[in-house]
C-alpha cells in the first residue's frame, strides 16, 4: 500500500475512535469525584449513629422581598442539633453582619444534641439593585455537611428617600447650639407612619430630635411624593471638640423601610485646639501614627492650643486611653504670643513591648483613643483623639 493511502486510513480510523470517546463522554455524568460533585466528599465518609446532624427550621434561605436603601433588615436562622453528639458550628465568613451567640469569626459554638441556636443576620443595601443577596458561610462537623451557608436575597428598591441623606453641622462652636432638617419622602405608599426616633453615640443626649407630617404645600414643592416626614435635630451645648458621630433610628409602618437610619456628623471647634508633630486630621480628630513593628514601638508630641478668656483657668488631665498601654502624658503649660495662648505639651508613647493590635479602623469606634478631660473651661469638658495604628 502506498503510504499516502496508509495515511489516509490512520486519519480516518482515528477520527472515529475520537468521535466515539466524544459521544461517549457527552453521555456519561460528568464529574471528578467531590472537586464536582460535594456529595461525594461525605459519601465516603462513614456516619455513625452518634454522629452530629445540623438542620435549620425553616430552611438556610430567607427571602425578605422588598426593602428600601436606607432601611436594616434583619432574619433569625434557628439552626438545630438532630444528631446524638455535640455540632461543632464555626463562623467562616459572611457579606453582612453575622451574630452567633457573640461570637467572632473563627470561634467555635457547640450546639448539644436537640438544643437549637440563633444565627441572626443583618444588613444594609449600599445600592438599589434587584436580586440583593448576602451570605453567611458556617463550618460545622456534621459528616453530612461540613459548610452551612445561610442566605437572604431579594430586591432594594427606591420607595423611601432621605433628603438630603445626612445631616452635618460643621464649626460648630463649643458652645452654640444649631438644628437642621432632613425630609423623608415616600414615592408608593400614599400613607405611612413614624415612631420611635432614637439617637446612638457617645453623648446622644445632647441631641433632640422631633418628626412632623410634611403639609400638602411641601409634597407638592417635592419631585412627586405621596408623603413624607420632616425630621428636625436640635445639637446642644458640650459634645467634644472635632467630629462626633450620630445615628437617628426610627421605626416605620412602610413595607419597604420597617427601620430607617440617618446619619448626623457634627464638628466642634471652640478655644482648644490641637496640633501635632505625626499626622493630624483636624476635621476627623484623628492622629496617625501608622502600622509599627512591635520591637520597635514609638514616641511622639502633640499640642493643645487653648485660646480665649478661659485660657489661664484651664486644666487639661488625662482620663482614658485605648488600648490602656497606650503611653499619655500631660505637661505643664507654657504661655505663648504674650500670654494670649496657653500650650500643653502631650507626650504619647507606644510601648515596644505592646501586644500586636490592629486600630486601623475603617469605623472610629476601631480606632485607638486618647481621652483628655478639660476642668476651668465652661463649654468643653473633654478633647477625643482618635489613634490611627496598628502593631505588627
Amino acid at each position: 500500500m502506498k503510504p499516502i493511502a496508509v495515511l489516509l486510513v490512520c486519519l480516518l480510523v482515528g477520527s472515529m475512535a475520537g468521535f466515539a470517546v466524544a459521544y461517549r463522554d457527552a453521555n456519561m455524568p460528568n464529574h471528578f469525584g467531590p472537586v464536582t460533585d460535594p456529595e461525594l466528599a461525605w459519601k465516603s465518609i462513614p456516619i455513625t449513629q452518634d454522629a452530629p446532624k445540623v438542620s435549620v427550621e425553616g430552611g438556610t434561605i430567607h427571602k425578605f422581598g422588598r426593602m428600601e436603601l436606607n432601611s436594616v433588615g434583619e432574619h433569625t436562622f434557628v439552626v438545630k442539633n438532630e444528631g446524638n453528639a455535640p455540632l461543632e458550628l464555626t463562623m467562616e465568613g459572611t457579606t453582612c453582619k453575622c451574630t452567633m451567640a457573640d461570637m467572632k469569626e473563627g470561634d467555635t459554638l457547640v450546639v448539644k444534641p436537640g438544643d437549637t441556636t440563633e444565627i441572626k443576620l443583618e444588613w444594609r443595601p449600599k445600592a438599589y439593585q434587584e436580586d440583593f443577596a448576602q451570605t453567611a458561610r458556617i463550618g460545622t462537623n456534621d459528616p453530612r455537611q461540613s459548610l452551612l451557608e445561610l442566605r437572604i436575597t431579594g430586591d432594594v428598591v427606591q420607595a423611601i428617600v432621605l433628603d438630603p441623606q445626612e445631616i452635618r453641622f460643621t464649626n460648630l462652636s463649643a458652645g452654640e447650639s444649631r438644628t437642621a432638617s432632613t425630609k423623608v419622602l415616600s414615592f408608593k405608599e400614599p400613607k405611612f407612619e413614624m415612631t420611635n426616633l432614637r439617637v446612638t453615640g457617645d453623648k446622644s443626649e445632647l441631641l433632640t430630635v422631633t418628626s412632623r407630617p410634611l403639609s400638602k404645600e411641601e409634597l407638592q414643592e417635592t419631585d412627586g411624593a405621596m408623603a413624607g416626614y420632616m425630621i428636625d435635630v436640635e445639637v446642644k451645648p458640650g459634645l467634644p471638640l472635632g467630629n462626633n458621630h450620630h445615628t437617628i433610628i426610627a421605626d416605620t409602618t412602610s413595607e419597604f423601610a420597617p427601620v430607617l437610619e440617618l446619619s448626623v456628623n457634627t464638628y466642634i471647634v471652640g478655644d482648644i485646639s490641637v496640633i501635632a508633630v505625626k499626622k493630624y486630621d483636624r476635621e476627623k480628630a484623628v492622629l496617625y501614627l501608622n502600622k509599627l513593628k512591635q520591637h520597635d514601638g514609638l514616641k511622639t508630641k502633640l499640642f493643645l492650643i487653648v485660646k480665649g478668656s478661659h485660657r489661664n483657668d484651664v486644666k487639661i488631665a488625662l482620663k482614658e486611653t485605648s488600648p490602656s498601654y497606650l503611653k499619655v502624658d500631660v505637661g505643664e503649660p507654657e504661655s505663648i504670643n504674650d500670654g494670649s495662648v496657653q500650650k500643653f505639651p502631650v507626650s504619647i508613647e507606644v510601648p515596644a513591648d505592646a501586644p500586636p493590635g490592629n486600630y486601623l479602623g475603617p469605623d472610629r469606634e476601631n480606632l485607638g483613643k486618647i481621652e483628655l478631660s478639660v476642668e476651668g473651661h465652661p463649654e468643653i469638658e473633654e478633647v477625643n483623639i482618635g489613634v490611627y495604628f496598628s502593631v505588627e
